[in-house]
């Protein structure tokens, strides 16, 4: 398998993507969240799971992919709903 470009990689268009397959709200925990998220990437873009943990990590720091944080900027232990996609849209 080549390597994804991911600078190439359209951030918006791969958040609506997923949102599309797994709503708009994916109730889980964190973690589990995270995997859900990463293994959706994966299958999406045929790339390995490496790339796409890059790819969801990225997704979170720009904000298409939301858990609540706590005040001391962690995140609860407990199943809340991740949200999915741009907050416009």
């Amino acid at each position: 398998m080549a390597p994804l470009a991911l600078e190439e990689v359209d951030l918006h268009a791969l958040a609506d993507s997923i949102r599309h397959r797994l709503g708009e709200h994916l109730e889980a925990n964190y973690l589990r969240g995270k995997t859900i998220l990463r293994d959706a990437v994966a299958e999406q873009l045929a790339c390995s799971d490496v790339e796409a943990e890059q790819l969801v990590e990225t997704l979170e720091l720009n904000g298409l992919v939301r858990f609540p944080q706590l005040a001391d900027e962690t995140h609860p232990a407990t199943r809340r709903p991740w949200i999915i996609g741009d907050e416009e849209t």
